[in-house]
């Protein structure tokens, strides 16, 4: 199999998961693997989360202190965004912590939020508006780079409620197809939901690439 840059950020979806890992490690973070009733997934990765946010480690913790300024948690609520103003509000907010994320404006027809991903190894993202909703997505990585891509995309749809808050589909980028990442929202929602949306998302995008895909190749080997 021949080895492809992201045609986005320059790393391969290995290296990404690389420096994820290599991050987690830096903050001093181990791993734990553990087997639990089906029933008890959901409670066991909020107490996960609750126990970083608590001492402020990791991607998962989130700001503890209240945004200032005018881009408070609730607001616009009853105002849709655009990419522009998503923009300012994610470069003013405390709701993203310093050297997390940069994101900037890609002009066009119609303009694009580039969002870089500093903790996920500069994972790119992207956020586009619309009349009724919000779209923030990920590329992965080349459908034709994929063994058994047919009995793949049918383990990828099984594996969907794995992946809290995301969907998986396929865009076709300068020709070529490639598996992404996506969510939704409402326009009307506030600042903090799109933030949570963007880190969920980068989250999911390494887990898609490294536990997801290996476990699926380790299967058909």
């Amino acid at each position: 199999m021949r080895r492809s840059k992201d045609k986005a950020g320059g790393l391969t979806p290995a290296e990404r998961t690389r420096a994820w890992r290599e991050e987690r490690q830096r903050l001093g973070l181990v791993k734990l693997e553990l087997w639990v009733p089906p029933g008890a997934k959901a409670d066991i990765q909020a107490a996960a989360r609750a126990i970083l946010t608590s001492t402020g480690r990791g991607p998962a913790s989130v700001n503890p202190e209240p945004p200032r300024g005018s881009f408070q948690m609730d607001h616009v609520i009853d105002t849709d965004w655009s990419v522009k103003s998503l923009a300012a509000a994610l470069s003013e907010t405390q709701l993203v912590r310093p050297g997390e994320m940069t994101a900037r404006v890609m002009e066009g027809a119609e303009p694009v939020l580039h969002i870089t991903m500093h903790e996920y190894g500069d994972l790119p993202i992207f956020l586009s508006v619309g009349a009724d909703q919000i779209v923030v997505s990920a590329l992965l990585w080349p459908v034709d780079e994929q063994q058994n891509a047919d009995k793949f995309n049918v383990f990828l749809l099984k594996a969907q409620k794995l992946v809290p808050l995301s969907n998986f589909g396929i865009t076709t980028v300068a020709g070529r197809d490639y598996y992404e990442l996506f969510g939704e929202l409402t326009c009307k929602t506030t600042l903090q939901t799109v933030v949570i949306e963007i880190r969920a998302l980068a989250e999911n995008a390494i887990r898609a690439a490294s536990e997801l895909r290996d476990n699926f190749n380790a299967s058909v080997a």
